[in-house]
């Protein structure tokens, strides 16, 4: 890029910057329906470093202090630094802010350069980020919905379709960007992953030809998968352990038991409807990547591209939006997949819609800009100036409106949709009034709670007369120790569990005495630690041997 070119990226960048973030000094994070959940675990995370807990994903304040296994399905790594930044006493809700602006710069960055590299376009990638950061779906997921590990996931989904794409076009070395980045994402947030993974799939078969013509992609793609796998294990081992441990929440059906995914009656008795995909990007948006298709056919006369990965994108376009597009289609689907109901809402495909919608209007855009001449600077400034109006009269006012009719005090300690909450808890919580805490054991279990903090649990026992098994104030999950103290023995085991409770099973002769309830980190975890350690320890290796390469 020249000079102008490169103040024009700036302009383009600090203006969609502004946008985006400006809501915030307006209370646009009060109304939001997670701002409590992610600000929790931003609390707890810091508490538990504090607390010399490192690493400990089981957020101890959560449910009356039972204990919430959070950093089990929620990675904690990006959250790391807003943890520290809280303990350095920056106000809860002020590093949250600065949590979403962090993040929001990141898309920026992201898409800036994930646009250049696959386009080689000046002009696409200078329009990249306001196509990107305007859609009603980015600033639903910023402020309405307050899907913090969505707004992550906008950031680390480019860079894997850009690794995706330029390995299926021969360039191998994009193993190493894709199995860090889908690590990354994993350890950010399961449900964007898991369509990312599917849509990685999906461009895998489109180019099965030239996979069997050359192998080395297809080595190229199990190396990516094998790091990935590496990377992840500190994550993915104890996030599959522990969810197999018992059975969650189920979100992805509503009170009536109808799946979420199918947003409301009016819409199932819809063939073909475009209302909520538009809804969920814009019209603006809808009729630019309308316009850009009709731009290419006409440019490559017909359906002749120069390159893969407007077509392929166009493909997973299509395939993405009819899934919100065609009841039928979806309902298909789900009779195919029944999987795709963990999504809860359909538009969550948008992680990757969005990012592919960016690519090829920013592509058509920047083809038509740098084909006019003089003529550039008019056509970038009234698209901007545009593209600014819509996206405050729009996404901004709307959801400024949403959130302006939920103002109330931030719960910090939300369980979002209940997502990964035990369910016998859930049931054995909702039987009982929601009154489950350690006043309510301390009288249904009859024992007495000495101490209750995240390093332990320790209960006396008087006037025991019979074997039995008694509830303690922890959610279960595995790794919890009981220590039984009676008759001058200890005896330590793993932790039973009821109700979805850690439970100790009392002994006939335990007449008397103490129950500790300690966390310790399980085999799968620590081998996970070890596969990390080791994966890590090779990618450094490899580094420093191609910078080594680079200075001989």
């Amino acid at each position: 890029m020249n000079i102008k070119e490169k103040r024009w990226l700036i302009i383009a960048d600090v203006l969609i910057l502004f946008l985006a973030i400006y809501p915030i000094f307006l209370g646009g994070i009060v109304g939001g329906y997670d701002p409590g959940f992610h600000m929790g675990r931003i609390q707890t995370l810091a508490n538990n470093i504090a607390g010399c807990h490192f690493p400990n994903p089981i957020g101890f304040e959560y449910l009356n202090k039972f204990g919430y296994g959070i950093g089990f399905f929620y990675g904690n790594l990006f959250i790391y630094p807003f943890a520290l930044l809280r303990m350095l006493g920056v106000s809860l809700y002020h590093t949250y802010a600065v949590y979403i602006i962090t993040f929001v710069i990141l898309n920026i960055i992201s898409i800036n350069y994930v646009v250049q590299k696959l386009f080689n376009n000046r002009w696409a990638t200078i329009l990249s980020a306001p196509i990107y950061l305007s859609s009603y779906y980015t600033f639903g997921v910023i402020y309405s919905r307050a899907a913090a590990g969505e707004l992550i996931a906008f950031a680390i989904i480019p860079w894997i379709l850009l690794s995706l794409f330029k390995i299926v076009q021969g360039e191998y070395k994009y193993w190493y960007m894709l199995g860090i980045a889908l690590s990354l994402l994993l350890a950010t947030h399961v449900l964007s992953f898991l369509i990312a993974v599917g849509t990685a799939v999906f461009i895998f078969i489109m180019n099965l030809i030239p996979i069997f013509k050359d192998k080395k992609i297809f080595f190229s793609f199990t190396k990516g998968a094998l790091l990935f796998l590496g990377l992840s294990s500190v994550f993915l081992f104890s996030f599959v352990q522990q969810y197999l441990v018992q059975k969650y929440v189920d979100t992805s059906t509503n009170s009536a038991g109808r799946y979420l995914l199918f947003v409301n009656a009016d819409w199932l008795n819809q063939t073909f409807d475009m209302k909520q995909f538009v809804s969920t990007n814009g019209t603006f948006l809808v009729l630019l990547l309308l316009f850009s298709f009709i731009y290419y056919l006409y440019k490559g006369r017909g359906f002749h591209f120069s390159t893969k990965i407007i077509p392929q994108a166009f493909i997973i376009i299509l395939v993405y939006g009819m899934l919100m597009l065609s009841p039928d289609f979806l309902h298909l689907v789900v009779k195919l997949f029944k999987p795709i109901i963990l999504l809860q809402v359909v538009t969550r495909v948008n992680v990757v819609l969005l990012p592919l919608l960016t690519f090829v209007v920013a592509n058509a855009l920047g083809n038509i800009i740098s084909d006019t001449g003089k003529f550039k600077i008019p056509m970038v400034t009234g698209f901007l100036a545009i593209l600014t109006v819509i996206t405050v009269m729009f996404p901004i006012q709307n959801n400024l409106n949403f959130v302006a009719n939920r103002k109330s005090p931030i719960s910090t300690l939300s369980v979002s949709m209940g997502e990964y909450e035990p369910r016998e808890f859930f049931n054995y919580n909702t039987a009982n009034d929601f009154k489950i805490n350690d006043n309510f054991l301390e009288k249904s279990e009859k024992i007495n709670i000495v101490k209750n903090n995240r390093n332990k649990v320790v209960v006396k026992v008087e006037d025991n007369n019979r074997a039995r098994t008694v509830m303690l104030p922890r959610l279960y999950y595995k790794g919890y120790q009981v220590k039984l103290t009676y008759d001058g023995k200890t005896k330590t085991s793993p932790a039973s569990t009821k109700n979805g409770l850690v439970a100790a099973n009392l002994p006939r002769n335990f007449k008397s005495g103490k129950i500790e309830v300690t966390y310790k980190m399980t085999s799968i975890a620590k081998t996970g630690w070890v596969v990390f350690i080791l994966t890590f320890c090779y990618l450094v290796w490899a580094f420093l041997k191609k910078f080594r390469r680079q200075l001989m």
